[in-house]
């Protein structure tokens, strides 16, 4: 880089030249090239990942709105930011797909599995178990954990299923169901129904799960971000 002697404080660029200041000196280079705004917006990777993000947005903004029924209570602010970056790590594994194609494959979502949607729940949906023979769902070891903080209160749970037709997602309307949180002995298996499927192969089983003071579907819950939770189920078939 070559120094100007001069009198005038130049900076940027110059025809073929950039001037840039340092020190209180003015220095000189000629300019070598390289991506302008334009240059990087109408980059082939940069247009993919633009309509990829598109893609998770707009299947994000879908999917909140089906998790209404089940998640009403969540009253977590970074929600969203959560739901989208699960879902573009998902993408990211996937590149060799788009991601409307990926939400279009259930085995996608297997990932998904007994991992809370939302992250900043305390419930812990790792023990979850949908028997397709008996169409039951084993709550495992959770309502012993929560009834040592919220004894004498309720666990509702919210079962459905989730599906993908005419290309668009969708879930049930969530079945719900009531467990005292009394009593429960950690080795005890505590079994409740699990809502109907028309096609088992074409759906995946959602729970959602929340502490609420009363058994009732109006019931508020102590913590609507730390006792509201919803996720795909784990499966065994038999």
């Amino acid at each position: 880089m070559a120094k100007a002697d001069n009198i005038f404080n130049i900076r940027g660029r110059l025809g073929d030249f950039i001037f840039c200041q340092r020190n209180g000196k003015t220095y000189v280079k000629r300019y070598s090239g390289g991506f302008t705004k334009a240059a990087t917006q109408n980059h082939p990777n940069i247009k993919v990942g633009q309509e990829r993000f598109a893609q998770v947005s707009r299947y994000v903004k879908s999917l909140k709105q089906q998790l209404q029924p089940y998640l009403w209570r969540q009253k977590d602010g970074t929600f969203h930011n959560q739901l989208m970056a699960t879902f573009l790590q998902i993408a990211k594994n996937e590149t060799e797909k788009t991601f409307n194609e990926l939400i279009h494959e259930l085995d996608s979502y297997s990932s998904l599995s007994n991992k809370s949607l939302n992250k900043n729940s305390k419930i812990d949906p790792s023990t979850l178990l949908y028997d397709a023979k008996t169409n039951k769902l084993n709550l495992g070891i959770i309502p012993y954990e929560l009834a040592v903080k919220y004894k004498g209160l309720f666990l509702e749970v919210a079962t459905g299923w989730y599906g993908v037709n005419d290309g668009e997602i969708f879930l049930t309307e969530s079945n719900r169901q009531y467990v005292k949180l009394d009593g429960q002995t950690k080795n005890e298996d505590q079994l409740v129904d699990f809502a109907p499927a028309d096609d088992l192969d074409g759906q995946l089983p959602f729970v959602g799960l929340a502490v609420v003071y009363t058994d009732d579907a109006t019931s508020e819950s102590p913590h609507p971000v730390h006792t509201v939770m919803a996720c795909f189920v784990e499966t065994r078939n038999g």
